[in-house]
C-alpha cells in the first residue's frame, strides 16, 4: 500500500508525456536533489520501456538552480537512457543555466542539448528521420 502511493506520488511529480509516436518530454520544475532525481530516472526508465520510446526530452526550464549535483544528475539520467536504447535531448536551457555548467566546467559534449522544447522536438524528429511541413492552404473556390 504505502510503496503504490509512492509510486502515484512519483507519476505526479514526474509527468511524462507523450509528444509524437516514440517521442516523450518531461518537464522538471523546481529544485532537483539526490532524491528526486532517482524517483525521475526511475519513472522515466520505466516509462520508456513501457512506451518503447526513441527519444526522451528533458525540458528543464522550470529549474531555477542548476549546480554540480543537478548537472550530474541530468548527466546520469541521459545516459542510463542511452542504455535503454533510447536518445536523451535536454532542452530549456536558460543564458544563467548556460553560464553556470560553463563556470562549473561540467562536461556536456555526449548530452544533446537544445535552447528550446521546440528546437529540441525539431532535432528529434531529424533524428527520427521524420519531416514536418506547413500545410499549404488551398483555396476554395465558389459558384
Amino acid at each position: 500500500m504505502v510503496k503504490e502511493k509512492s509510486k502515484a506520488a512519483a507519476t505526479v511529480t514526474t509527468p511524462i508525456t507523450i509528444l509524437w509516436k516514440n517521442v516523450l518530454m518531461l518537464p522538471i520544475v523546481g529544485i532537483v536533489d539526490s532524491k528526486r532525481a532517482q524517483e525521475i530516472m526511475e519513472t522515466m526508465l520505466e516509462r520508456i520501456q513501457v512506451l518503447e520510446a526513441k527519444i526522451i526530452i528533458l525540458d528543464i526550464l522550470g529549474v531555477a538552480v542548476v549546480d554540480s549535483a543537478v548537472a550530474n544528475h541530468l548527466i546520469k539520467i541521459s545516459g542510463a537512457t542511452k542504455l535503454m536504447g533510447c536518445n536523451c535531448i535536454i532542452t530549456g536551457i536558460s543564458p544563467s543555466i548556460a553560464q553556470a555548467l560553463v563556470h562549473l566546467g561540467i562536461d556536456l559534449k555526449e548530452i544533446i542539448t537544445r535552447t528550446t522544447l521546440k528546437d529540441g522536438l525539431e532535432h528529434a524528429f531529424g533524428i527520427l528521420n521524420l519531416e514536418v511541413r506547413e500545410k499549404k492552404e488551398t483555396v476554395k473556390k465558389t459558384a
